[in-house]
This record gives C-alpha cells, structure tokens and sequence, in this order.
C-alpha cells in the first residue's frame, strides 16, 4: 500500500490481521526489504500486524524535490510521522533499525497516538551528552554518501561491513536498495553524519523522559557503532535493564540472527502490547 504525505507516496508492506501492530523502520540507503525475514515470521504474525515502510527517497517511496528540506533528519521525521498519524493502530510498537532508530526518536514528539514502546537494533541515537562522532567507529560511509556513485568495490566493502557474514545474496540486495536510494539523500545524509548534530531534539534525554519501555539489540561483532556506548545511560524502562549483544551478528543484527531477533522481539511486543 502507499500512504501520500505531503505529495509524496511512502509505499508500505503489511502483513497480519490484528489491531496491535508492529511498525519497522530501516536506516539510510536501505529499504523495507531489510525486514523480510521479520514480516514473514509466523509467531510475530500469530499476535500482531507488521508494517514496514520505505522511508522518503528510499526503495519504492517517492522522491523530494526538495532534498535539503525533506532529507534532513527534522524533514524526515516530519514525514515519518505524518504517515504513522494517518495510521489508525490501536496500539502499536516502533522498530528502529541503525540510523532509523534517530529517525524513531526525532519523531516521537511528533506522534498524535504514541507507541507503547520502542525496540532498538543496531541503534545510533546521539545527544549532548554523547554525539554523534562519539559512537561510530570507521565505515566506509564517505565513500558512499554522495550523489555520485562508488566503485564496484567501495559499494561491496560498505555491504560487507553491516553483516557478520555477507553472502553473495545479501551484497547484490544492499547494492540494489544503495541504487534505489535517491542521490539527494545520500548528500543530505551524509553532511547529517558529517556534522554530528542530533537534530531538533536530543534523543537520549528524549525518550528516557518519554518514560516508554525500550529494548536495546546489538551484534557482538558491531564495527559501525560502539557497541558498549548506551550500557551506562540510565533509561527508566531500559527493557530487562540491558543491552542484548548477539553472537555471530554486526551491525544489522535482524539479517545476521533473524531467529534470536524475531525471538527478542516476540518477547518484548508480547510484554507491551498484551499487557494485561
């Protein structure tokens, strides 16, 4: 289905019956093809509705003519929730995946109905008191954040590096959502990293006053984001007061473990939305 936000068509793949959902979000020159082994899991499936959308400039979602305003992290998080505003879930949980988790947190005081609680993976939410440049290690994002196109190789080497074990399988998936991207995200996009600003809001101290339960997931093998840096921050309803670290898992711990992601997940959607 597609939902018009501002002109713009945000395509979104839904699946299941229920009136408690399940919404994903994926980070930057991805697409909603990242959740797939999440939408097709049957006991998520069984108890909630799943909802993955294409963010603005990505995958089958329409482009900005106006990338400077649109593509930034406020522009963004303006559409992401309008589209969740033209939702109509009784309750529901946001899924944040790398960068989408600070789109999540940008938009939340933007939600008419809030989400019940928040499910973190691979998450980079900065703010005063950690930014930005503090908490990624060394990528080869700036060789693929610009409008024009990297090298075969430099493409392959930043598929590689958000995995544990890419397969050939996965590198051809993320160089095509890299060319579905739209270039003018990538400029935006990059400056955003660049710059090290949180946005309009400052996420940490954001959603630990949102007071919403929030469940953190990280690989053991993380090499974007430091893996250790949001074990001290002391978040309220830090779910099971920790930060799950997977073995055998990277950046994008959903495709490296998707059983042991689905599972956590499972748990954590059952706690929030079937709270008795």
């Amino acid at each position: 289905m597609t939902i018009p936000v501002n002109g713009v068509p945000i395509f979104a793949r839904h699946a299941g019956q229920s009136r408690k959902a399940i919404i994903f979000i994926h980070g930057g020159l991805q697409s909603s093809a990242v959740w797939d082994q999440q939408l097709n899991d049957e006991l998520l499936l069984e108890q909630f509705s799943l909802v993955a959308l294409d963010l603005p400039g990505h995958g089958r979602s329409g482009r900005s003519a106006e990338p400077e305003k649109d593509y930034s992290l406020q522009g963004m998080a303006r559409q992401l929730a309008a589209c969740i505003n033209d939702m109509s879930w009784e309750q529901y949980l946001l899924v944040g995946l790398s960068s989408g988790t600070n789109l999540v947190s940008e938009a939340l005081p933007l939600l008419s109905v809030p989400p019940k609680g928040l499910f973190f993976a691979g998450a980079s939410i900065a703010g005063r008191q950690i930014p930005l440049h503090a908490l990624l290690l060394s990528s080869p994002y700036k060789q693929v954040l610009a409008a024009t196109p990297p090298s075969e190789a430099a493409l392959t080497a930043y598929s590689k590096s958000l995995v544990y074990q890419a397969s050939d399988q996965f590198i051809a998936g993320f160089k095509q959502y890299y060319y579905d991207t739209d270039p003018g995200f990538r400029t935006v996009f990059g400056q955003y990293l660049e710059d090290g600003h949180p946005g309009e809001h400052d996420h940490i101290d954001g959603i630990v006053q949102s007071q919403l339960p929030v469940g953190f997931v990280m690989g053991q093998q993380e090499t974007v984001i430091r893996s250790n840096y949001l074990d001290g921050i002391p978040f309220q309803r830090k779910w099971k007061d920790t930060v799950f670290k997977v073995p055998a898992a990277g950046h994008l711990v959903n495709c490296d473990q998707p059983q042991i992601f689905n599972h956590l997940l499972l748990q954590f959607a059952d706690e929030i939305l079937n709270k008795k």
